[in-house]
């Protein structure tokens, strides 16, 4: 059974309960005050405009990324420097096109999705994506469905890379989204960061390569419950009103530390720390 309180703070997804784990404050200036985001972090916006350009490529082949490049770089106000960190980034992306329509082909992809919405209740059953009363959400960036009826899940990624276990919460909420929303007979999630010549795969539970039935996703269903019921202690601090800021390196990506007295002054001493270089808002 889930929690009440994380009942009345759903829709959840992935990114809300990692920022909830972050800062408590800066979960209500998202989640309860909905104050407007400031301007993100250079990081954050090369990643942005490397995802659009990438997607592209996967909905239309062959198409003039450098122009789409312009359009975003207008759009996301990209320094010179940030346009050029996407710009090394295209030939990657139009290679990664040319690998996955050989996979397409090779795995008989019959159905494909592309930033697609997903959603389920907390009797994991299908909702809408805007369902208030849904449980979880997310987005796929890019999922197939092959002739063995196997749902293919990639998400692509634009920075350093991390330990696939840090990961797993991430693929496990898509399984689950995935078989409640799809008849498949299973699942297979893998990352593509881009630039790296090949994608890399999240093993099964035991540790091995290979795809997640039906039955192995069902059991992360009490898995899900206890990820989420571990919030409710925080979400009462929050209910309450008594949140206090959570201060570290992630006030230097913060969208509110303006409004933040406590970020705003972390977020100068570790720009002192670093001699006084630029922060990354």
């Amino acid at each position: 059974m889930f929690d009440e309180r994380v009942l009345k703070h759903a829709p959840w997804s992935i990114s809300k309960t990692n920022l909830l784990d972050l800062c408590g404050s800066q979960y209500a200036y998202k989640y309860v005050h909905r104050l407007k985001e400031g301007r993100k972090s250079a990081s954050s916006r090369v990643g942005v405009v490397a995802h659009s350009l990438l997607e592209a490529e996967l909905k239309k082949p062959g198409q003039d990324l450098t122009e789409l490049l312009e359009a975003a770089t207008e759009k996301e106000l990209l320094t010179t420097e940030e346009q050029r960190e996407v710009m090394v980034r295209i030939p990657a992306v139009v290679d990664f096109g040319v690998r996955i329509r050989k996979f397409k082909e090779k795995c008989g992809v019959q159905h494909e999705f592309i930033e697609h919405q997903l959603a389920m209740k907390a009797d994991f059953t299908k909702t809408s994506f805007f369902d208030r009363n849904g449980l979880l959400r997310g987005v796929l960036d890019h999922g197939m469905i092959t002739d063995a009826n196997v749902m293919i899940v990639i998400d692509h990624k634009s920075g350093k890379k991390k330990k696939m276990e840090e990961h797993s919460t991430q693929f496990y909420a898509y399984m689950l989204m995935v078989m409640a929303n799809f008849p498949v007979e299973g699942v297979q999630c893998g990352i593509n960061y881009i630039g790296a010549d090949k994608l890399e795969w999240f093993p099964k539970a035991n540790g091995d390569s290979g795809i997640w039935l039906r039955e192995d996703v069902y059991k992360l269903r009490s898995w899900l419950e206890h990820y989420l019921n571990k919030s409710s202690r925080k979400l009462a601090m929050i209910d309450e009103n008594a949140a206090e800021p959570e201060t570290g390196w992630q006030c230097d990506y913060c969208g509110y530390v303006d409004a933040c007295d406590v970020g705003t002054r972390e977020v100068e001493k570790r720009k002192a720390k670093r001699g006084g270089g630029q922060s990354n808002l």
